[in-house]
């Protein structure tokens, strides 16, 4: 999973096909297309607060980047580290961009838009024909499994993130973008990314959205990629030849002439077979976790907080990088026909920062109540308390 900003829209995977739908153009018309300053979006987001932490992100400067060469990437997920002796350790990645992060301002990035479509495109591949390679390091935030409930926020939330101050980035790796595709729709538009891909030593966590991911993206490849045998395309196929007992299919390009395509079989001497997932012989094994509780279909009550992250985010921007995001949700919700929908989301803002409403509503007509005024905020520590159980952190060994 990748995204450039380290947090998602939504908590729980039943809920993609809904926000998908809000932020696509509206049905009716169409309209707007690749945009979400529209009536449909925004309802949405007002009646699901738990949006509002990439909300901010995407309506701050990280949302338009200057390039993709100074860009950060975020795996989003909490995964799982398991060492040689079986011992887990909580994980989520990142690429540090080796050129810095850079932003377009609003005016520059409508005139490129206008101008060149194909601009952050453009220069991503200009970049790498000069030989100006983009470089990004790997980077880890690991958190020993004993420190999953030392913080304020619950670490499988995929709607939060876990502040580098409290676990700080180890950058353990380097990748370079070295060589740019002969052909972009074989090599690019066919690649079949997937979470679920993993290699021994990497496993999930119960993060309830990326649960859902690990089977979405298969239904999502096959129909993109027309049937089950994506795998075969080239720039999707391993590089180290593997047996399965997948036949048949749309779009099959293998030639198989195993007479058994099952296990256990005696017509073939039992072959091909699962390789065992003993030490060094390569077979995956996830790791053993003790679970209790009763299934039922709801939420846990750890993640119902969504504004301390939100209110976090925005401190943290310098008075120019505030305005911005002030400019951008006055721009967008300028855009919302329905007036209820804008009011919510000035309401929601009003739980973020009072300065925020007060500036997107007066942009807007809307004037905050006292009520709003003088709502009780999340404390500006939330989400950093730190218990000294979590202030140890593990180091990993460099690539």
């Amino acid at each position: 999973m990748g995204n450039n900003t380290p947090v998602f829209f939504i908590q729980d995977a039943m809920k993609f096909p809904d926000f998908v739908h809000a932020v696509k153009p509206e049905p009716h018309w169409a309209i707007p297309q690749g945009q979400s300053a529209h009536d449909t979006f925004w309802d949405y987001v007002s009646l699901q607060p738990e949006t509002l932490h990439n909300v901010m992100w995407a309506m701050s400067d990280r949302g338009i980047p200057r390039s993709y060469r100074t860009m950060e990437g975020f795996g989003i997920h909490t995964f799982r580290l398991i060492n040689a002796e079986g011992k887990a350790t909580f994980v989520r990645f990142h690429w540090k961009p080796v050129a810095g992060k850079a932003s377009l301002v609003w005016d520059e990035a409508q005139k490129l838009t206008g101008r060149d479509p194909d601009f952050h495109r453009r220069d991503l591949w200009e970049a790498i024909e000069a030989g100006d390679y983009p470089e990004f390091e790997l980077g880890l935030q690991l958190i020993p499994e004993e420190n999953e409930f030392a913080f304020d926020f619950d670490l499988l939330d995929p709607t939060k993130l876990i502040p580098e101050a409290l676990v700080p980035v180890q950058r353990v790796g380097r990748m370079v973008l070295n060589r740019n595709p002969d052909n972009f729709f074989a090599e690019n538009e066919q690649a079949a990314f997937h979470p679920g891909h993993i290699v021994p030593g990497i496993d999930f966590s119960n993060d309830p959205l990326l649960q859902g991911r690990l089977f979405s993206y298969t239904d999502t490849q096959i129909s993109r990629l027309g049937g089950p045998n994506f795998h075969e395309i080239p720039i999707n196929r391993p590089t180290c030849p593997y047996h399965n007992f997948q036949r048949d299919g749309m779009h099959r390009m293998d030639i198989d002439t195993n007479p058994a395509n099952y296990e256990p079989n005696s017509i073939n001497d039992n072959w091909p077979r699962e390789t065992p997932p003993a030490a060094k012989r390569g077979g995956f094994e996830s790791l053993a976790e003790r679970v209790d509780g009763e299934k039922i279909r709801q939420r846990s009550p750890s993640f119902g907080e969504y504004y301390a992250q939100p209110r976090l985010f925005w401190l943290s921007q310098t008075p120019i990088e505030q305005q911005h995001i002030i400019d951008g949700f006055s721009f967008e919700l300028s855009k919302v026909v329905r007036t209820w929908i804008r009011e919510r989301v000035v309401d929601h803002l009003a739980h973020i920062d009072t300065k925020l409403a007060e500036a997107v509503g007066a942009n807007l007509g809307i004037e905050l109540s006292d009520d709003q005024r003088n709502i009780t905020l999340p404390p500006r520590s939330m989400a950093w308390r730190k218990t000294p159980a979590s202030a140890s952190t593990p180091t990993p060994k460099a690539m």
